[in-house]
């Protein structure tokens, strides 16, 4: 009788011992994964007043649980241009959804390059004939960082400066706060300009900056 009580009672510790060993892994991976969804919060670029974050967040949450970054981004981009979905405004929903391609392009370089002017540039690389879209599509998400998406557009050689500049606006850039001079100065340096254009040397004292044809 004894032998068994001491069996219980080893028993009964045990038991106790392992459920509080399960307690205290919950909870330390339960405040591994809030530090690292604080981690990633802290390392994706803009803000929460930012749209373009928020979609950035829900594919990199589909990642992390196992999809693809082309379906999470697919996923993400149908979802969020949902007429019932609330995750990011009507107006930046529309944006999104005019062109589902240009948007899943612009979103997956924020996920690659995590740099909005990488990003911006790299899509007008990838369709150059939309590059107004684009930048309507990036300052729709991203809108406080209007100006750098417009100085990456102009980098490209892709759009003329002006042109640009009326993009952004046209998205809701406040025209009094960004331009199309580059942050470099009054000068535009293009990576590219087509055969028989070239931009005008303003120089120091604010010539013109746009192509001109010779």
């Amino acid at each position: 009788m004894r032998h068994f009580l001491t069996y219980l009672f080893l028993s009964s510790v045990m038991v106790v011992s392992l459920a509080h060993a399960q307690q205290t892994e919950s909870t330390q991976q339960a405040s591994a994964n809030d530090a690292a969804s604080a981690e990633q919060e802290n390392i994706l670029f803009g803000d929460e007043n930012q749209p373009g974050r928020t979609i950035h967040s829900e594919i990199v949450t589909l990642v992390q649980g196992g999809a693809t970054l082309d379906e999470a981004v697919r996923q993400t981009i149908t979802n969020v241009t949902r007429e019932d979905e609330a995750l990011i405004s009507g107006s930046a929903r529309l944006v999104v959804g005019l062109n589902k391609g240009i948007s899943a392009n612009f979103m997956r370089n924020m996920v690659d390059f995590n740099k909005l002017t990488d990003s911006t540039k790299g899509s007008i690389e990838a369709f150059p004939s939309d590059a107004g879209e684009i930048i309507r599509l990036a300052v729709t998400l991203y809108p406080s960082f209007a100006q750098d998406v417009i100085d990456s557009a102009i980098t490209t050689g892709e759009i003329e400066p002006n042109d640009a500049l009326l993009a952004a606006i046209s998205a809701g850039a406040d025209p009094t706060t960004v331009s199309a001079a580059t942050a470099a100065g009054a000068n535009v340096a293009v990576t590219a300009t087509p055969a028989g254009t070239g931009v005008g040397a303003g120089g120091a004292g604010g010539g013109d900056t746009t192509a001109s044809t010779n």
